[in-house]
């Protein structure tokens, strides 16, 4: 058997025994605690190594933390409600039986995913009475316009590969999220463990279907670079929306900043997230879609 077809009956395989249906096997009555979303911050927290958030207590790290949880998942659901039409675009034309049965695997599971998020999100946001909500209008105007400029660009395979680059950037971002979150607290009952947990289960196989759909559609000539180019920009634009909402949170618990130094404190943030985060970022100018090993499909996270 080829390695593409190979790999392709593996994802299919997997997808029938290790995917989830988050509204029964989440215990969606099990709370993070206070403690463990204080635990996060130094890990995560953008202030991290600037000095602007020597005076937050563990309460008001916690009230970080929280609301970091809802911007990325917010960020994640978006991004993964729009990448349904893509999908469901490749699901129509392709004539391999395997790879169109992988695809309407990954369409259910990115469907689930945006009802978690958005469950978990609500939880949370219910953790903090008297706190506002998370200004989210933005983020979806963002991953809107993003994407209605993808379906508008001519080109087939170049919005493939635009796509997939985009979207095995923030399937990775998932998974140093799960290894992250995992580190920093041990009990793996608590609700972001188990959302970023079972989420991650799905992503390393929808990061090994990217790099091969990558690889399939990969071209070279004198407009090679202009996927890799868009992916970067995408990749980018979003990463600076994620951390503009953080100046938001930041004035939630006390610390002001103008949005003009967010590109200083990105650069001045000692959060080993972000600055892996930043570094993956980079990856994507480097030929960050190289193919990875294929057995990372089974990897258990």
């Amino acid at each position: 058997m080829e390695p593409q077809a190979e790999l392709l009956a593996r994802l299919n395989r997997l997808s029938l025994t290790r995917s989830f249906t988050p509204q029964v096997d989440i215990d969606w009555a099990s709370a993070t605690t206070e403690a463990e979303y204080a635990a996060l911050y130094p890990a995560w927290g953008l202030f991290v190594g600037t000095g602007l958030d020597a005076r937050l207590d563990d309460a008001r790290r916690a009230t970080y933390v929280k609301y970091q949880q809802i911007n990325l998942m917010l960020l994640t659901a978006c991004l993964e409600r729009y990448a349904v039409g893509v999908l469901a675009e490749l699901f129509q034309r392709e004539r391999s039986e395997p790879l169109a049965e992988y695809v309407g695997h990954f369409m259910k599971e990115e469907i689930y995913h945006d009802m978690m998020f958005r469950r978990a999100i609500g939880l949370i946001q219910a953790s903090m009475p008297g706190s506002p909500p998370l200004p989210g209008a933005s983020m979806e105007r963002t991953l809107r316009r993003l994407f209605g400029l993808i379906r508008s660009t001519p080109g087939r395979r170049l919005r493939t590969v635009w796509v997939f680059s985009l979207l095995r950037f923030v399937e990775r971002v998932t998974l140093f999220t799960h290894q992250t979150v995992q580190s920093r607290i041990p009990r793996r009952a608590g609700l972001i463990n188990q959302v970023w947990a079972f989420h991650a289960r799905d992503e390393a196989r929808h990061v090994a279907f990217d790099t091969l759909v990558l690889e399939r559609n990969r071209g070279g000539g004198p407009l090679g670079w202009l996927p890799r180019a868009l992916a970067i920009s995408s990749g980018v634009a979003l990463s600076l929306r994620l951390n503009a909402n953080e100046l938001w949170i930041g004035r939630q618990v006390g610390i002001r900043v103008p949005r003009a130094r967010l590109p200083w404190l990105m650069r001045r943030t000692q959060a080993p997230f972000k600055r892996r985060i930043i570094g993956m970022l980079a990856s994507l100018g480097e030929g960050g879609w190289e193919a990875e090993k294929a057995d990372r499909a089974e990897d258990e996270p």
